[in-house]
């Protein structure tokens, strides 16, 4: 067989369980004997993976990684274009967990998906493959409250993938008081159809004040932020297949669910509908 799912598990989360933890979709060794091709937004959620056996070479989009066994691991955005390739002739065998959960896209833009991360320290590499084990146990026997613990297995490995990164090694910057206002206002309520015009108001300073302070610290720019936060909510929602779209729209303080698919689509290139039928059920 050019492509071997045999051993690969497969999981549904609950409602629960989708809306509000981390989740696995699948997990465990693909072996692939020609090159496996892959179109963006054909599965959901990312992809954590390392070779267990053989070589061949991943192509995402326009970069490329060579594949072969070792201290070291990939993470892949499942909306990205993807191809592994065995060396001709030789079969190449992965081991990894394609997972999903709340913040998703926000982790996948801070660790730079699709990256390669050199875990420098064995003991990060077993980490890796001891989490997975574990991983993989849960979802094939599924004791009682299994989802919680999955959702706390995949948050130790994320901090791997953090700790690699180098991303905890100096503490955060401080975030300047106008900016902590904002922040904590819009998380305070999230579905609220925030301005940036409005935002001076809620900050305590002026605009273009405001702007700097925000661009400095928080690394993008204050629309970019409020839009961001009002995609997130609506991917949530739209998640909730008892949700209307209409009903997503209404949440969301949109005067019409017209509106709501025309920023859906401008800022994802999707419809709602289309972004449903793409998500896991």
């Amino acid at each position: 067989m050019p492509v071997s799912f045999a051993q690969l598990r497969f999981m549904q989360p609950s409602p629960v369980g989708r809306r509000l933890l981390w989740h696995v979709l699948s997990l465990g060794p693909v072996t692939r004997d020609e090159p496996e091709r892959h179109a963006g937004m054909d599965k959901a959620g990312a992809f954590l993976f390392w070779v267990h056996a053989g070589k061949g070479e991943l192509t995402v989009g326009r970069q490329r990684f060579r594949l072969e066994p070792g201290p070291r691991c990939w993470l892949l955005d499942l909306a990205q274009d993807r191809t592994y390739t065995p060396v001709t002739g030789t079969e190449l065998t992965t081991r990894g967990i394609r997972f999903r959960g709340p913040g998703l896209e926000a982790w996948l833009e801070r660790l730079g998906a699709p990256v390669e991360f050199p875990l420098r320290h064995p003991a990060e590499f077993n980490r890796l493959r001891l989490e997975h084990r574990r991983l993989l146990r849960l979802v094939t026997r599924r004791p009682r409250g299994f989802e919680w613990e999955v959702h706390l297995r995949l948050n130790h490995l994320l901090g791997v993938l953090l700790k690699a990164a180098d991303l905890l090694a100096a503490p955060p910057p401080e975030v300047p008081l106008p900016v902590q206002r904002v922040l904590e206002a819009v998380q305070a309520d999230p579905a609220r159809s925030w301005k940036a015009a409005a935002m001076p108001s809620v900050a305590g300073v002026g605009y273009s004040t405001l702007r700097t302070l925000f661009q400095q610290s928080q690394g993008e720019t204050l629309s970019a932020f409020l839009q961001r936060v009002r995609l997130d909510q609506a991917c949530g929602l739209l998640s909730d297949a008892r949700l209307s779209v209409k009903d997503v729209a209404r949440r969301l303080n949109f005067s019409s669910e017209f509106y709501f698919s025309h920023f859906f689509h401008r800022t994802t290139g999707l419809s709602p509908s289309q972004f449903r039928r793409r998500a896991p059920n």
